[in-house]
C-alpha cells in the first residue's frame, strides 16, 4: 500500500467533492455509450469482422478499465491490467505461434514486479509498512489477493481503495475524519470490507454494476451517527462488492 503524505494536502471543497464524485459515473458513461455504438454498429454492418473482433472484446475492456486505473493514479492496478490486455490482444491483431499463451503467466509475473520496482524507485524515502499505518491518507491496492490493515490517525483525509480479483479489509476504528474526507474505492471481481466507528456518518456513493456496496451497521446505529463526522465513499463496483460495518 502506497501512504503519501504531503504538506500540500488540502481538504477539498463542496465543488472539488461534487467534480471528483462524478469521476467514476462520467467514466462508466462514457464506457456504456461507446460499447453500445460498437454495437449497434456491428449490427448494421458498418465494422469488418476483423475490427469488431479487436474493438468488442474482453482484452480491450481490460485496457480501458487500466486506463480510468491510471486516470486515478492506481499505477500498479493500471499497468497491470492494460498489460494482460495487450497480451491477449496482440493475438487478435497479429499471427502469433501456438505457443505465444505458453508465456502468458511468466509474463505477467514480469509486469507486476517492474511495476513494484518503479513504484519502490520513486518513492524512495517510504519504509515498507506493516499491516497497521498511522499516516492520513490511504492508498491500498489489491490485485490477485488482499490483506488486513489498520490505520490509526486523528486527521483521516480519505483515499483510495482499489480491489481487482481481490480484496482488503480496512480497520478505522481508530481514526477521526476531517472535513471533506473522502474514500475512493474500485471493485472490479473482488471486494472490500470497511470497518467504521459507530458515530461516523457515512454517505455512500458507489456505482454498482452487477455488485453491490451495502452499509451493514444496521438503522439503529445509522440512527444515531454524529452529522459532524461525515466520510463519502464513493467509485465503482463491477462484478464485486464491498461493505460497511462496524464490527471489526
Amino acid at each position: 500500500m502506497n501512504i503519501v503524505n504531503d504538506p500540500n494536502d488540502r481538504v477539498y471543497s463542496d465543488r472539488e467533492k461534487r467534480h471528483h464524485g462524478s469521476d467514476s459515473r462520467v467514466f462508466l458513461g462514457v464506457l456504456f455509450v461507446a460499447i453500445g455504438s460498437l454495437l449497434i454498429l456491428e449490427n448494421l454492418d458498418f465494422l469488418s469482422y476483423d475490427l469488431a473482433h479487436i474493438l468488442i472484446s474482453w482484452p480491450m475492456l481490460l485496457i480501458v478499465i487500466g486506463i480510468y486505473n491510471l486516470s486515478r493514479k492506481a499505477t500498479t492496478a493500471g499497468v497491470i491490467l492494460i498489460g494482460i490486455g495487450t497480451y491477449f490482444m496482440l493475438p487478435r491483431i497479429f499471427d502469433l505461434p501456438d505457443h505465444f499463451f505458453h508465456n502468458f503467466w511468466p509474463l505477467l509475473l514480469v509486469i507486476i514486479g517492474l511495476v513494484f520496482i518503479f513504484q519502490w524507485n520513486r518513492k524512495p524515502g517510504v519504509p515498507f509498512r506493516s499491516a497497521v499505518d498511522n499516516n492520513d491518507i490511504l492508498d491500498e491496492t489489491a490485485i490477485f489477493g488482499g490483506r488486513t490493515m489498520s490505520l490509526v490517525t486523528e486527521q483521516f483525509k480519505g483515499g483510495k481503495i482499489t480491489s481487482i480479483f481481490g480484496g482488503s479489509k480496512i480497520n478505522l476504528l481508530y481514526c477521526k475524519p476531517v472535513e471533506g474526507c473522502v474514500i475512493d474505492v474500485a471493485t472490479i471481481f473482488g471486494g472490500t470490507k470497511i470497518i467504521v466507528p459507530e458515530s461516523w456518518n457515512v454517505k455512500t456513493e458507489v456505482v454498482s454494476i452487477f455488485g453491490g456496496f451495502e452499509d451493514k451497521r444496521g438503522n439503529s446505529v445509522i440512527s444515531r451517527v454524529d452529522q459532524s463526522k461525515l466520510v463519502i465513499i464513493k467509485g465503482a463496483a463491477i462484478f464485486g462488492g464491498g461493505e460497511i460495518t462496524s464490527m471489526p
